[in-house]
């Protein structure tokens, strides 16, 4: 191996005649092999991204047109039914390219370590990737163009930022699963239907904590049942500002509707990216031996081993210096007693009726312990 001195400028240009002259014509071999197998590596990871942008689209990339004897066969399902399959098997065959390039470079990035000083080797690793980045720029800006051709904007490329998921369990994952995740913990899929029921339950509760109604209508409700009056409906008589308020709600939530119906049927044309989101999430979910949880801070993604998970949450409730195991749930027994304070204060003309109804609690449930991870450590 040659030395090299501290101030020596290594050069820009002509490289392979600095390595021919400086360490021989091996050592200018694994240069070539480093800066080939970048470039294919680089180059499959865009032509992964065209071809998941066509599939999510829906739309068949023009090498797989083909044609058939039949005209009318070009337009049947059968005849796009047998494009969509060769493009899932190039997607796949692309994949498996990529992890084969992606392990031999690698292998001869290791290589060619081993053999030149490492300021050497970090000086050619940047000249490798900087005499690529012309030819993947205009690779990339060809594939875009293909896709414009075939009707799909820029706004349809993966742009998340995989660095939000942080993998800290034994499972391998896939570009495909990293692109899913970086999405966040609250991003929803598209539904089929829309629970319209639901959707008008939400609504008139919202109301009912905006107005007095459901103080008014416990009031009437309570007045009936102590003269002994048999209730048979709800009844509310409303003022005409609560008339007014609850025509408006009426007809923002129909606006509502209508605007979702709109959005879901412009989107829902993209039919495979959200099947594809749906699939990857039912494998994740079905694997029992991970956990998927957030950080301590910011939105990202953690993934951890279940097993690993459980042992540190259970490494935290045994310090007795913080937690404490107790013989009964004491949560219905404070529940009793304050509802008691409560009657008292009621009785003795402290509270009013009003105040004691909506601080009387009912339902109480212990809450559930949670954790969050902190540079690879969990925190309750």
């Amino acid at each position: 191996m040659a030395y090299v001195k501290d101030d020596e400028v290594l050069p820009v240009e002509n490289i392979a005649e600095y390595l021919r002259e400086h360490y021989g014509r091996h050592i200018l071999h694994a240069y070539r092999s480093v800066q080939k197998y970048y470039f294919r590596l680089e180059s499959s990871k865009r032509d992964l991204r065209f071809l998941k942008a066509c599939r999510s689209n829906d739309i068949i990339p023009k090498f797989l047109w083909f044609k058939t004897s039949n005209r009318q066969l070009g337009r049947s399902w059968v005849y796009k039914d047998c494009q969509c399959r060769f493009l899932k098997v190039e997607i796949d065959w692309k994949y498996d390219y990529f992890y084969g390039t992606r392990n031999v470079f690698e292998l001869s990035l290791d290589v060619l370590r081993e053999l030149i000083p490492y300021r050497i080797f970090e000086h050619l690793h940047r000249m490798v990737i900087l005499f690529a980045v012309r030819l993947l720029e205009k690779k990339e800006n060809t594939l875009r163009n293909k896709l414009w051709n075939l009707g799909v904007g820029d706004e349809y490329f993966e742009s998340n930022d995989p660095e939000v998921v942080t993998n800290l369990s034994s499972r391998v994952l896939s570009d495909e699963e990293i692109q899913c995740l970086a999405n966040g913990l609250d991003y929803g899929l598209i539904p089929k239907h829309i629970d319209r029921l639901n959707v008008a339950s939400n609504v008139e509760q919202f109301y009912h904590r905006v107005t007095d109604i459901a103080q008014h209508h416990k009031e009437f409700m309570n007045e009936l049942k102590e003269h002994g009056a048999i209730v048979k409906a709800d009844v509310r008589v409303l003022n005409s500002k609560e008339l007014t308020f609850a025509s408006d709600l009426r007809s923002l939530t129909q606006s509502f509707l209508h605007k979702v119906d709109q959005f879901r049927e412009q989107n829902f044309k993209i039919k495979s990216k959200v099947q594809n989101y749906c699939n990857i999430l039912k494998k994740l979910r079905a694997d029992n031996s991970i956990i998927i949880t957030r950080p301590d801070k910011g939105r990202g993604i953690v993934l951890m081993d279940r097993n690993d998970y459980v042992n540190k949450m259970l490494f935290i409730l045994n310090d007795r210096s913080k937690f404490c195991v107790l013989s009964e749930d004491p949560t219905i027994t404070r529940e009793k007693q304050l509802n008691d304070l409560l009657r008292r204060l009621l009785n003795e003309g402290s509270v009013t009726d009003q105040f004691h109804s909506i601080a009387r609690p009912t339902g109480s449930n212990p809450g559930r312990l949670c954790s969050s991870v902190t540079e690879g450590f969990l925190k309750v």
